[in-house]
C-alpha cells in the first residue's frame, strides 16, 4: 500500500515487528509464482472495485461497539487502501476526544483537532482553503483527529452539519471514526449520514455479542435495509484470543441477515507498534484491508 516514512519514536519497529514471520515470508516468497488462480483473481478483482469512479464522496462510519477492538488501526488500514487504489483524497475523522490513537497510527503530529473545530462552521469554495485544517498523513490522506475536550466530555452534536460534513465534499472517501459509546444526538446524526457502516470486534464469542447488539441498535434506529449498507470485521487481536469463538457459523448468520463479514488476523506488526508501516504488515493483513475497502465501497452506493 506503498511507501511511509520510517516509525516515528515511541512506535520503533524492528525486524521482529513485522506483520509475518521470517518463514512464513520465505514460505510466500517461494510459491508466490505458484499462488492460486482464485487468489490472484481475487487481488485483482479488489483492486478494480477500488478503483471504480463514483460521482459524489462517500460517507463510511466505523464503530468498536464494545470499545474492545481498536478501531483506529482498521481506519488506518482501510485509509491506506483506499489511497493506493484511488487517485482522489481520503479523510480520516474521529468523533472521540481524548483519544489521539488515529494521528499516532500514522505516526504525525495533528496540525488541528476536531475540538478545535466544535464551535466553528466550515464554510470553504476550495480544498485549499481547508487544508491548514487538516493534516496530511500520506500521500492523498488525510486526519482530523478528535482532540482533547477535557475529562469526559463528548463531541457537541452540531460538529457534524458544522464541520464534518462540509469537508467530506472534497474528498472521495471519508472515513468517521464513531467510538463505542458517542452522545446520543450526536450518533444519530453520524449513522444517519453514512453510506456504509463498519464493525469492527475481537475475534470472541463476546465481540460477536457486541456486533449482534449493535446490529439490533441500527435496525431499530432505521430499518433492516442497513445490514445491506455493513461491513462487519472480527479481529484477531492476540493469537488464538477464544478458541470457541466459532467464526464460520458467526459469519454465516450475519451474511444471511445481508452483512458482509471479514476477519483480520493476528498481524505481530499491529500488534507491537503504533505507527503502521505499510511494508511491515502481513500480507493478509493487506489483501483482507483491499477486500473490506473494496466491500464497503461497493455497499456505499
Amino acid at each position: 500500500m506503498g511507501d511511509s516514512p520510517e516509525p516515528s519514536a515511541g512506535g520503533v519497529a524492528t525486524a521482529a515487528d513485522r506483520g509475518d514471520s521470517l518463514p512464513r515470508r520465505v514460505g510466500r516468497a517461494v510459491v508466490r509464482t505458484f499462488r492460486p488462480p482464485d487468489d490472484v483473481v481475487g487481488v485483482i478483482e479488489s483492486g478494480r472495485a477500488l478503483q471504480r469512479p463514483i460521482t459524489t464522496g462517500r460517507r463510511v462510519v466505523l464503530s468498536s461497539p464494545r470499545g474492545e477492538a481498536d478501531g483506529s488501526v482498521l481506519i488506518a488500514l482501510l485509509a491506506m487502501a483506499f489511497a493506493h487504489y484511488r487517485h482522489d483524497r481520503v479523510l480520516a475523522v474521529d468523533l472521540v476526544p481524548d483519544r489521539g490513537t488515529l494521528a499516532l497510527r500514522f505516526g504525525v503530529r495533528p496540525r488541528v483537532s476536531l475540538a478545535d473545530l466544535a464551535g466553528a462552521r466550515i464554510e470553504a469554495d476550495s480544498f485549499e482553503q481547508l487544508e491548514p485544517s487538516l493534516t496530511p498523513a500520506r500521500e492523498r490522506v488525510w486526519l482530523l483527529p478528535g482532540g482533547d475536550r477535557g475529562a469526559g466530555a463528548a463531541m457537541p452534536a452540531e460538529v457534524l452539519p458544522n464541520a464534518v460534513l462540509p469537508l467530506t465534499r472534497f474528498f472521495g472517501v471519508t472515513l468517521i471514526g464513531r467510538g463505542p459509546r458517542p452522545a446520543a444526538d450526536l450518533d444519530r446524526a453520524t449513522l444517519a449520514s453514512a453510506h456504509a457502516h463498519v464493525l469492527v470486534e475481537t475475534a470472541t464469542r463476546e465481540g460477536a455479542a457486541g456486533v449482534g447488539w449493535a446490529l439490533d441498535r441500527m435496525i431499530a434506529a432505521s430499518d433492516e435495509s442497513v445490514l445491506a449498507r455493513t461491513v462487519v470485521v472480527f479481529v484477531d487481536q492476540v493469537p488464538n484470543e477464544d478458541r470457541a469463538f466459532n467464526f464460520p457459523s458467526t459469519a454465516d448468520i450475519l451474511r444471511d441477515g445481508g452483512a458482509a463479514v471479514f476477519r483480520l488476523r493476528h498481524d505481530r506488526h499491529l500488534a507491537r507498534t503504533t505507527t503502521i508501516d505499510p511494508r511491515r504488515l502481513a500480507e493478509t493483513s493487506r489483501t483482507t484491508a483491499a477486500r473490506v475497502a473494496a466491500e464497503v465501497l461497493r455497499r456505499s452506493g
